[in-house]
């Protein structure tokens, strides 16, 4: 069965009706086990995690801090974030990763607020390598708000990645920045949510539309994408491909809170189909 490895914090996301599990690591390995991968975790969270009680079947290679990273996210009307940081755990360190995970088929890095800092893909043997941008660009001010903020050493985070995941809401004039990272990865993925993703190379760049749905929660729908990417292209070798199959498995996601609505396989190929027609009439009207 191919192995898919995700490192960061696991978080908890506050909501109307309480906190969600959350971040890109938990996304991540749910979404590549509803594909029928076997996926893992590499974390560091506090007491009131319970990963067997709430990612049951899923490894989580975990130490223990003081608290587990939270958020508290809004959303406006174009889809524009605004989070603020009550709780940060500890860094993430290799040591709790066992020897029989250290060679994943793919590698997902997923920080939330930093916490890899000297911690990734050349520490592994993986055969596929993204990255989720925004760990590595997030400020928190002394009152938990988040904004974006210069990425300070690319060159040491991306060493050894093949795909990028940037969103337009990371950084500034995201268009022009994901360009100039092409000189750290081969590979940058450009997302805009319900309006679709730029897939950019060293050669070429090609838009990408995606499959709009009604949302009910956006949360995690960037890092089901990242994932199920990184498996597709894995599976394929096909970036296109990759593309057309994580936009599909990002449309799920938003239909529910949290990872309740996450589509199998056979529910993503079938959205995959679905807009394949949707391109060729030009009817994006919800089916």
């Amino acid at each position: 069965m191919p192995r898919l490895l995700a490192l960061g914090h696991v978080s908890r996301d506050r909501r109307p009706g309480g906190d969600v599990l959350g971040g890109s690591v938990a996304y991540g390995a749910l979404a590549a086990r509803k594909l029928g991968w076997d996926a893992a975790i590499l974390t560091t969270a506090g007491p009131d995690f319970e990963p067997e009680r709430e990612l049951p079947g899923i490894p989580v290679f975990l130490r223990r801090s003081s608290a587990t990273t939270r958020f508290v996210n809004e959303y406006d009307e174009e889809g524009t974030r605004r989070q603020v940081v009550t709780a940060r755990a500890e860094d993430v360190d290799l040591a709790p990763l066992p020897d029989s995970w250290r060679a994943p088929d793919v590698l997902l890095l997923g920080p939330l607020v930093g916490e890899l800092a000297g911690v990734g893909a050349p520490a592994l043997e993986a055969g596929c390598v993204g990255a989720i941008a925004q760990g590595y660009v997030r400020a928190i001010d002394a009152s938990g708000q988040v904004s974006a903020r210069e990425w300070e050493r690319p060159e040491r985070d991306l060493l050894g990645v093949h795909v990028l995941f940037l969103s337009e809401h990371d950084l500034e004039d995201a268009g022009s920045r994901a360009r100039e990272l092409l000189a750290h990865v081969p590979m940058v993925a450009l997302t805009r949510g319900w309006r679709g993703l730029t897939l950019l190379t060293r050669r070429a760049s090609h838009e990408v539309p995606s499959l709009p749905r009604a949302e009910v929660d956006p949360t995690g729908a960037g890092d089901v994408f990242a994932a199920c990417f990184l498996v597709r292209y894995q599976e394929t070798g096909d970036p296109l491909e990759a593309a057309a199959f994580g936009a599909c498995a990002a449309s799920c996601v938003v239909e529910g809170v949290g990872a309740a609505s996450l589509g199998d396989r056979d529910e993503v190929l079938r959205r995959m189909a679905l807009r394949e027609r949707m391109i060729e009439t030009g009817d994006w009207e919800d089916e």
